[in-house]
């Protein structure tokens, strides 16, 4: 039987939460778990709590890889807690939640109140009410919590996916909105998505808005607009991604009311709430002075709370409302990652480690910009791309280069920094629902990621910007299927696009694509252990090895009268066929890293200690391009020469200098979005992984000098 495995809640509330919702999720070694049924929560004293456990991932092998865990414990005010996940007992027993679904309907019951979502919604798209179609569909149950879908149009119009979410001891419900714009126009004017709660003899009002303490607006008509100008003018210092303030409205008579909090309204702008007599109007988008262009393909899901109560007090409807912004969120200790076998060698004891890098990689993190509005929340503006021109004089939206959500997980893995894995779970979904195009009439464009550009899906679909591995962790972290089958749409789209012309070419431009696509290919047949993953593999390592037959070494044609050495480009190859010689073992393989490896040392490394930008005398300037640093780890790893480690030293002291913790700051208004000035994006997905692969391989090898005071 496994042990015991802690997690840790820290200090968050000042109040006692009893029969808090709460979840995790677990990563296992191979052959650890066969059954989840055995997974309970228990705190210190032994003491149960309900839970619900169910895998997202499998090893070879059958056992569990992935384990997502909802639970329900308790959590003391103004205290840390440590529970404990625990295999020597059963799932919670008891009925499941209580519900309906029929006539196009769904009622549920739970925590002593009833929820009712008719065929007809209370939702509106610019004055359309949204329909169901067919029937409502249970898509997980057990005794903690159960999740509903249904799908349907505005009347014929702008489809859209519903979620309803329940706990059975919570008198509220979380509801998710997705639309989905499959119309045939370049794009559709929004003006208006509202939630529309009718009154039913309510008569105490209440609107409140925070970033700091709670500011309530009461009477018997008000409205509360929260819009670029609001933002502008507003200070706050948080990390948005894991708190902004709260917005939320109720309605409430002597005994009962109903609140509406709508999720990080303030990221999503413009919102507007209104309450009068008629009811409670509660405008997930505002309309503006120009309707919002949500173009062909895209898709956005809005999150509110609905929370039905006894009559309570309006500061008490806050609590909740607060915690519904900033749920309660236990963390696990890097050993539980480290030891899965599903995270890179990232991994260092408190006494390896160098202080200056752990600062430097925060600071960068940290400093990354954002961008408030409703298509825009999860991205942010690359100020290079734009400068160059790429939009046309627009803005360059980055689109999830280099997979910053798995880039941010792994990093959360290694630190356990909530504002890492909540930047990752904005950034994925706004990857879901923006950057993959849902609708095309062109199969080579349909179900891809679109790369960066601007209005982010005026760009092309190329296999050399679809990362699948920030999806899965995604899925992995949400037990939300949608991720999942995201992701194996995306390897589809990667599959057909291989089959064109162009990528079956010898030459260095499109390895660099075909190497990002295998990338994503091995992910996906690591998550679902299906062989139809692996042939067009086999196609890419083909593709390399002629590659490198017909020049000799990884050379790629460039000007007209050039062949050339891009040491980027080779990392890459690098990179991606490591991945799949972990899987396939071939030996073949293997070689052809060494000797890539061995190439780049020998002719592309200047005597000033980095590599070179391009093997051309006009371009042979110092490159610092941090993914030759994951490439030197590979081949040391293979050989155990720790020669390659030495060769990246220089690239990875200017990669991490700077001390002191930086944050983004400047906010200024673009289009419909205010933007949060800071770095791309793309740079932590690029870097952070080749950073950390190389800083702990390096401190292991003794090649970095543990805790020098001065890189």
């Amino acid at each position: 039987m496994m042990e015991k495995i802690p997690i840790y809640f820290e200090k968050y509330a000042n109040f006692d939460r009893i029969g808090e919702p709460c979840n995790t999720a677990l990563p296992l070694p191979e052959r650890a778990l066969n059954d989840a049924g055995s997974v309970v929560i228990r705190n210190e004293e032994g003491k149960a709590f309900p839970t619900q456990a169910v895998p997202t991932a499998f090893w070879p092998g059958g056992s569990i890889k992935w384990l997502y865990i909802d639970f329900i414990c308790s959590l003391p005010k103004n205290k840390d807690i440590t529970y404990y996940i625990c295999f020597d007992g059963e799932e919670a027993s008891g009925e499941e939640i209580s519900y309906k679904a029929e006539k196009g309907g769904l009622t549920i019951e739970a925590g002593g109140e009833t929820f009712s979502f008719e065929k007809e919604l209370n939702f509106y798209l610019n004055g359309r009410q949204a329909v169901v179609s067919g029937q409502w569909r249970k898509v997980r149950s057990g005794a903690v919590t159960s999740v509903f879908k249904a799908a349907g149009s505005h009347g014929g119009f702008m489809d859209f996916e519903i979620t309803v979410q329940a706990y059975k001891n919570c008198p509220w419900v979380k509801v998710d909105y997705k639309l989905i714009n499959r119309e045939n126009e370049e794009y559709v004017p929004l003006e208006s998505l509202s939630y529309i709660a009718a009154n039913s003899g309510e008569d105490r009002f209440t609107i409140g808005t925070s970033n700091y303490l709670t500011k309530f607006t009461e009477g018997e008509s008000i409205k509360q607009k929260i819009d670029a100008e609001y933002l502008l003018y507003d200070a706050n210092e948080h990390f948005a991604e894991t708190f902004y303030g709260t917005f939320f409205g109720d309605s409430s008579a002597e005994g009962r009311g109903t609140a509406v909090t709508l999720y990080q309204a303030y990221q999503n702008f413009p919102a507007e709430i209104g309450i009068d007599k008629k009811g409670m109007n509660v405008k997930i988008l505002a309309a503006e002075e120009e309707p919002l262009k949500f173009f062909r393909g895209m898709a956005k899901t809005s999150t509110l709370f609905i929370h039905k109560h006894k009559g309570i007090s309006k500061e008490d409807v806050n609590l909740r409302s607060l915690m519904f912004q900033m749920p309660d969120k236990c963390v696990l200790p890097s050993e539980i990652y480290e030891k899965s076998g599903c995270f890179p060698e990232i991994f260092l004891k408190r006494d390896e480690r160098i202080q200056e890098v752990e600062t430097s990689l925060m600071q960068k993190f940290d400093s990354r910009g954002r961008a408030y509005g409703f298509i825009h929340w999860g991205d942010n503006i690359d100020a290079h791309y734009t400068a160059q021109g790429r939009g046309q004089g627009r803005a360059v939206w980055v689109n999830n280069e280099y997979d910053f959500g798995h880039a941010a997980f792994v990093f959360y893995a290694k630190t356990g920094l909530r504002r890492a894995i909540d930047g990752m779970l904005v950034s994925v979904m706004h990857q879901m629902d923006v950057d993959i195009v849902h609708c095309s009439d062109d199969p080579y464009r349909l179900d891809g990621q679109v790369t960066h550009s601007a209005d982010h899906v005026s760009g092309k679909v190329e296999i050399s910007h679809e990362w699948a591995e920030g999806l899965l962790d995604y899925y992995h972290l949400t037990a939300d299927r949608e991720a999942y089958d995201t992701a194996v749409r995306m390897g589809e789209n990667i599959i057909r696009n291989l089959s064109k012309p162009r990528y079956n070419k010898k030459g260095g431009v499109n390895a660099r694509e075909t190497g990002w696509a295998l990338r994503s290919l091995c992910a996906l047949y690591a998550e679902t252990n299906d062989p139809k993953w692996l042939a067009p593999c086999d196609d890419i390592v083909e593709h390399f090895t002629a590659w490198k037959e017909e020049y000799g070494r990884w050379l790629a044609p460039y000007t007209d009268h050039t062949v050339i050495r891009v040491p980027f480009m080779i990392s890459i190859a690098i990179i991606s066929l490591m991945r799949y010689y972990s899987i396939s073992g071939s030996e073949n393989i293997k070689d052809m890293i060494i000797s890539a490896a061995e190439d780049l040392t020998e002719n592309a490394y200047l005597d000033s200690g980095y590599f070179y930008y391009k093997e051309l005398s006009s371009l042979k300037r110092n490159a610092g391009n941090t993914t030759l640093l994951e490439a030197m780890v590979i081949a040391y790893k293979l050989t155990g020469d720790k020669t390659y480690l030495k060769y990246g030293v220089k690239t990875f002291e200017a990669a991490v200098e700077g001390k002191g913790v930086v944050l983004s700051a400047g906010k200024r208004a673009e289009k419909d979005a205010v933007v949060i000035s800071g770095n791309s994006s793309k740079g932590v997905g690029q870097s952070f992984i080749p950073l950390m692969t190389y800083y702990t391989a390096c401190v292991k090898a003794g090649v970095l000098p543990k805790n020098r005071d001065k890189l």
